[in-house]
């Protein structure tokens, strides 16, 4: 396994990624570090950076440049804000950099950054018609797709940072106003924007968005840390735009749980966001954790992504996954392969629709993290880890069951308080659901105790009271077998049939 560093140098910070790369394979994110610095410190004087600046910057990336080495990293990708070309001074900044770190930056256009991001978002979720908005400091990048197919992209030149400069001299309601009208007034003309087909989704990207989830997460009191995908209404929008708008936001202000930094942009930022939520006929808004870094990790260690998107996004990202969790052997596959027999053969009698489908694949997939961690009750751990994981192509509500479905492997881990908890995602449903889904998940894994492999199907006879559950086997699955009968007990009070394993 390889080792990726991404060096970012944006206006506001220097940021530093580590990635576990297997080529044409896959990435994980383990590391990161961001050190805040104004890179445009009184830059609009001379358009010159500053020297007390460069030699902040010098002094961090050469920390970095240690870390680096330490971590016996193969590969350096080193990218900075279109904002440096404005400097006269780049060339000299850059070279300086160059000359202490032998750290070579590419400056990244726009146009350029809407891409990656682009690679990113398609990636990372199950929406096949969206327009992407992504807020950064000084540009505001607008995408929209079809079916893995760029349709649009516009860049508006203002982001959060120089719209902040723009009407800093107004209250914060007076600015955000403003920001809010300036960006509408600047995009208004391009009407596919606005003029959305009812398939298509909003997804917003960027660290003014991450910071609106956060916002409106502790309002709600929603109960997952969980960002990616996190999906805020209209109304939820206009209510932390209501209450910024109230707000006195000044240099030394910080909202809670959003950093100083992020909090002094933030008024601006969501008034672009308004500008574009308030004005096109989409009442959700989802948000993406994925960007920049992750667009570029994509494009570097999947070069298939640079001409299509991953066809199987979930599939994907389980993948990466269990191979850190169960590594020798890992029959994470061959559980799911047996569960969705197990699934189809039992349709008549659970009656679930497919979108339970992705709930079960999931589970099944991540069964064996918890013994990552411990043997001791592992279904609880694997419950924790699937709803702190970042898994692509599912919904937040499709991870609280699949976590649920995991821990009621063992029935006896099953607490009403701990459901009641996720009232706002599940339903009555939905526990109905994932108490025959970890029955069949149960078996699956009793199928593949020995780690085998040698159930290769399945076939039930429903006969009146009775199911009949006949192995079709490539060895001697007597073992197997006598761990599925355990389950007998919990099929019938989940179906209420009797079971019999052949």
């Amino acid at each position: 396994m390889e080792k990726i560093a991404i060096i970012e140098l944006d206006t506001t910070k220097v940021k530093l990624v580590f990635a576990n790369v297997t080529k044409n394979k896959s990435f994980s994110i383990y590391n990161h570090v961001d050190v805040p610095i104004n890179l445009m410190k009184d830059f609009n004087e001379e358009n010159v950076i500053k020297s007390t600046i460069i030699k902040e910057v010098v002094g961090v990336l050469s920390v970095f440049k240690k870390m680096i080495d330490k971590e016996e990293i193969t590969e350096t990708i080193c990218v900075a804000t279109s904002k440096i070309n404005e400097a006269k001074n780049q060339n000299g900044f850059l070279n300086e950099i160059f000359s202490t770190t032998n750290f070579r930056f590419s400056i990244l256009e726009p146009e350029q950054e809407v891409n990656y991001v682009y690679t990113a978002v398609i990636n990372s979720f199950n929406k096949p018609k969206g327009l992407i908005v992504n807020i950064t400091n000084y540009t505001t990048e607008i995408l929209l797709y079809n079916r893995r197919n760029i349709l649009n992209t516009y860049v508006l030149p203002y982001g959060s940072v120089s719209l902040t400069e723009k009407f800093g001299n107004l209250s914060t309601k007076e600015a955000m106003d403003s920001a809010k009208q300036f960006v509408y007034d600047s995009i208004k003309d391009q009407e596919w924007i606005f003029n959305l087909d009812e398939e298509y989704e909003v997804i917003g990207t960027g660290e003014i968005f991450l910071s609106l989830s956060e916002i409106s997460r502790r309002a709600r009191k929603y109960p997952l840390q969980a960002e990616h995908n996190y999906s805020l209404t209209t109304q939820d929008v206009n209510k932390v735009y209501d209450v910024v708008s109230g707000m006195e936001v000044t240099k030394n202000s910080k909202i809670k749980g959003v950093s100083q930094e992020i909090t002094q942009k933030l008024p601006a930022g969501l008034g672009i966001i308004s500008a574009v939520i308030s004005n096109c006929n989409k009442d959700v808004l989802a948000i993406s954790k994925t960007g920049l870094v992750e667009g570029i990790l994509l494009n570097n260690v999947l070069p298939l992504t640079l001409e299509k998107p991953i066809s199987d996004n979930l599939g994907y990202s389980l993948q990466v996954l269990t191979e850190y969790y169960d590594k020798q052997p890992n029959n994470a596959e061959h559980v799911y392969n047996i569960s969705m027999i197990l699934f189809k053969q039992l349709k008549v009698l659970h009656k679930l629709n497919r979108s339970y489908v992705r709930v079960l694949r999931v589970a099944s997939y991540m069964s064996a993290c918890g013994l990552r961690v411990t043997d001791d009750s592992p279904e609880k751990i694997s419950f924790n880890i699937i709803l702190n994981s970042q898994i692509y192509g599912v919904s937040h509500q499709e991870l609280v069951l699949a976590a649920f479905t995991s821990l009621m492997r063992n029935p006896d881990n099953f607490n009403l308080a701990d459901w009641v908890k996720y009232k706002d995602l599940v339903t009555e449903a939905d526990l109905d659901a994932v108490k025959k889904l970890a029955v069949i998940l149960q078996i699956a894994l009793s199928l593949d105790c020995t780690k085998f492999g040698s159930v290769v199907d399945i076939s039930c006879d429903i006969l009146g009271d009775s199911v009949i559950m006949k192995t079709i086997t490539n060895g001697d699955v007597s073992l197997e077998i006598k761990q599925a009968k355990l389950s007998t007990i919990d099929f019938k009070r989940a179906y209420n049939k009797n079971l019999e394993i052949l």
